[in-house]
């Protein structure tokens, strides 16, 4: 499979997973199971994704910012794209459903009905953004997820409205779980944890062109020096661990999946040649771009190489 996108979209993955219940590739609404296509191949990434994953029975274990997480029947599991996901492992009768909003619809309904605010409030204030519903919540928003569903695949006149209201109804019945949960939450995130989550959305929206953090310090209206200790401070991690991930993941991704000439691709990525764009991919994989790209198996995961900087 041959693409031209720059990032992870939910185009990318219900064609990786052959997904038919998808609207205008910006919704996507589907049982997910040990049955679903190529659901244990996906090594850690970032994805251009707003998910919501519902389980109705079993188990499953994801990989989520490198640490691993088990949820189970009842929990409302809410990923973000400044979350680093994979699945790991799964119960033989493990069974969701996973409804997926591109960032850019979902961010739009945040911005135009306040009280949905409250859903990046959560994001940014939950260790691990998991919400546990009682059985009449799960069962009212499992309903509502095999609605949105049903309606992907129903083309009508009013298609469109009827999925939007619907989005809307599965938007304000999570929204009540979550408020609630979010009582027991801390009172705020504390401000490094905010800084982190701001840097982690400069970062995704300006990385191919932006190697440097002096660039997303002055995005943040901070110095460098600044943004690099709480960076560390909240990870343990630099700020080069993410920006170069980020790129050798986007690399490896147009090299396995593209037609592009490494030049090219050296170009779209911002390095100043090809020689240091070589020398990049080189020190991160142990291999030349054209070697990789000779190497790769014809069908990988559409962006799917690891961020935290390994081949897999």
């Amino acid at each position: 499979m041959k693409t031209d996108e720059k990032i992870i979209r939910l185009s990318d993955l219900v064609a990786y997973h052959h997904v038919k219940e998808v609207y205008k590739d910006s919704i996507a609404c589907f049982r997910m199971d040990n049955s679903l296509v190529n659901i244990d191949t996906i090594p850690p990434a970032f994805a251009d994704i707003f998910s919501f994953i519902l389980v109705s029975s079993g188990a499953a274990t994801f990989s989520i910012n490198c640490a691993t997480h088990t949820i189970g029947r009842g929990d409302m599991l809410l990923i973000s794209p400044s979350m680093l996901v994979s699945v790991t492992g799964q119960t033989p009768d493990f069974a969701a459903m996973d409804l997926m909003c591109e960032r850019s619809l979902f961010e739009h309904m945040l911005s135009t009905f306040t009280p949905y605010r409250s859903y990046s409030l959560f994001f940014c204030s939950a260790a691990l953004p998991v919400v546990k519903l009682s059985e009449t919540q799960a069962e009212d928003i499992s309903a509502s997820m095999r609605q949105i569903s049903a309606s992907t695949t129903r083309p009508c006149a009013y298609q469109e409205a009827i999925i939007s209201h619907q989005m809307h109804t599965f938007l304000l019945q999570l929204l009540e779980c979550i408020e609630n949960s979010m009582a027991a939450l801390p009172a705020a995130v504390s401000h490094a944890e905010s800084l982190f989550h701001r840097f982690i959305s400069e970062l995704i929206a300006h990385y191919r062109e932006e190697h440097c953090i002096e660039f997303y310090a002055r995005q943040l209206c901070i110095s460098a020096t600044y943004l690099s200790r709480v960076i560390r401070q909240v990870t343990g991690k630099t700020a080069g661990y993410f920006i170069s991930g980020l790129l050798y993941a986007e690399a490896c991704r147009l090299l396995a999946l593209t037609d592009k000439t490494v030049q090219a691709i050296a170009a779209e990525l911002h390095f100043c040649d090809q020689s240091s764009f070589g020398k990049f991919f080189r020190n991160k994989s142990g291999i030349s771009p054209q070697q990789y790209r000779t190497e790769s198996p014809g069908q990988q995961a559409p962006g799917f190489t690891s961020a935290c900087g390994t081949r897999t």
